[in-house]
């Protein structure tokens, strides 16, 4: 359940940053593409991986800050 949150909190953030994924994301919503709805979801895919590996890039040091503050908070719950 936490996993599926995390991964559409991911979606929508790289939907309103990026407008590679806001594009192919609105294709597979609106259904206005006449291509097959898997050839959509693979266009949708390969956006969000460019834009997840240059945004990782471009952001580095907030993407390492981050994590450690997400593992940090986990042991914090966890014990």
């Amino acid at each position: 359940m936490l996993s599926a949150g995390v991964f559409i909190a991911i979606l929508g953030v790289l939907v309103m940053v990026d407008d590679r994924v806001q594009e192919r994301f609105r294709d597979l919503v609106s259904g206005g593409s006449i291509s097959p709805y898997g050839n959509r979801i693979s266009e949708l895919g390969d956006a969000l991986f460019t834009a997840v590996k240059f945004q990782s890039i471009e952001n580095a040091p907030l993407l390492i800050f981050a994590t450690v503050g997400a593992v940090l908070f986990l042991f914090m719950v966890k014990t």
